[in-house]
């Protein structure tokens, strides 16, 4: 073969290698961009709270592009105020903290233009201000629906020290397209949240001028339970649960007479199994909402007994639920400091001696220990 004809062959051949190295490299850099989407689509099917939601995105675009710093700004509908929501970087009280107000800095420019960027020095661009968010270069992308501006995601100074790239921007363009739909359906759901929270008091406040009696019995018991929730040490979300559950723990009184719950004598046996029947009453009315589902067995069984000898099922020990032992002991305390028809309000001291007193008896001594170091603390 003439040497031309082989310097040709070689050089088609050193052309078509570095086609073949490009092609790997975009099908690489395109694997990775619909791992991280995909990622990212796990991580906002997944959270509905919009701070937890906005750290965990924080997170994962950290990790995935390599930054020192990546903050989520979300718009304050009150003050008008970019506010820092999720930061994920150097620890900063400072960076945490960081507002803007409107048209100030990087972030607004990102909002009011509506497009993604990449500021590879940032003291070079016109609407930049000192910010702890970012030392030298960033990319940021606008978080907004179709009629709405939500915020900003902005991905800060690569740990490598190198620029950024198109594709890095691509891909924080497709995240925050992503994260602005999983925001504003959290932004939904915390509505959502806030109007059950007004039906839940709404109820609570039915309940309580139904009798003068029980005026107020519902919000002192709410406190007292959630009290001894945080002295248990549970979730958050159970904690939410307790509250929902002591507000409406005695909603199933709304069908007792007024004549009974006001009755000054003694009651009769028919009359006190009337009452009894508020527990399975109360879960009757709830039972039907979903967002009770949680609540209504703390609901059912705050009657029941650590001893068996409860109602409406007579459930005994660990069988019992436990947001059901936690109103039990709640729900007995308020009731013996509270005036009622038939006798009159006993003291605090004397009242937390009938609760030791029926430890292990009416009540889990676990609970029992947890509402004596509530009242210790003064929270009770």
């Amino acid at each position: 073969m003439p040497l031309n004809d082989v310097s040709d062959v070689t050089h088609k051949l050193t052309a078509v290698e570095q086609e073949l190295i490009l092609t790997v490299q975009e099908l690489t850099d395109t694997y990775e961009e619909i791992s991280a989407i995909h990622r990212f689509s796990e991580t906002l099917g997944a959270e509905i709270k919009t701070e937890v939601l906005c750290d965990k995105i924080a997170s994962e675009v950290r990790d995935t592009l390599e930054v020192s710093t990546v903050s989520i700004m979300l718009l304050d509908m009150e003050s008008g105020d970019l506010i820092t929501t999720a930061y994920q970087g150097h620890s900063s009280d400072e960076s945490r903290a960081y507002r803007l107000k409107p048209g100030q800095g990087l972030p607004w420019h990102v909002i009011n233009t509506r497009k993604s960027l990449i500021v590879c020095d940032v003291r070079m661009h016109p609407a930049h201000i000192s910010s702890p968010h970012t030392t030298t270069s960033l990319m940021a992308a606008p978080l907004f629906t179709k009629d709405k501006i939500l915020g900003v995601i902005v991905a800060s100074d690569k740990l490598n020290k190198s620029e950024f790239f198109s594709n890095e921007l691509k891909l924080l363009t497709t995240i925050a397209n992503q994260a602005s739909i999983a925001i504003e359906n959290s932004n939904l759901y915390a509505n959502l949240e806030n109007l059950f929270v007004g039906i839940v008091r709404s109820f609570a406040a039915a309940l309580d001028a139904k009798s003068a009696w029980t005026a107020g019995h519902s919000e002192r018991v709410t406190t007292y339970s959630v009290a001894i929730g945080e002295e248990l040490g549970v979730e958050k979300a159970f904690l939410e649960d307790i509250r929902n559950c002591g507000l409406l723990h005695d909603v199933g009184k709304i069908g007792i007479p007024e004549r009974i719950l006001d009755k000054r004598e003694g009651i009769t046996t028919n009359e006190y199994s009337t009452i009894r029947q508020h527990t399975l009453k109360g879960a009757q009315i709830l039972e039907h909402i979903d967002t009770f589902k949680t609540i209504i067995p703390g609901i059912k069984h705050h009657h029941e007994r650590w001893d068996g000898l409860g109602s409406p099922e007579g459930l005994k020990g660990d069988t019992i639920p436990l947001i059901a032992r936690i109103l039990a002991v709640a729900d007995s305390y308020d009731a013996i400091t509270s005036n009622r028809p038939y006798r009159k309000k006993r003291d605090k001291k004397e009242a937390v001696e009938e609760i030791k007193r029926c430890s292990g008896s009416q009540f889990d001594p676990r609970i029992v220990h947890a509402f004596l170091n509530a009242v210790d603390k003064q929270l009770i």
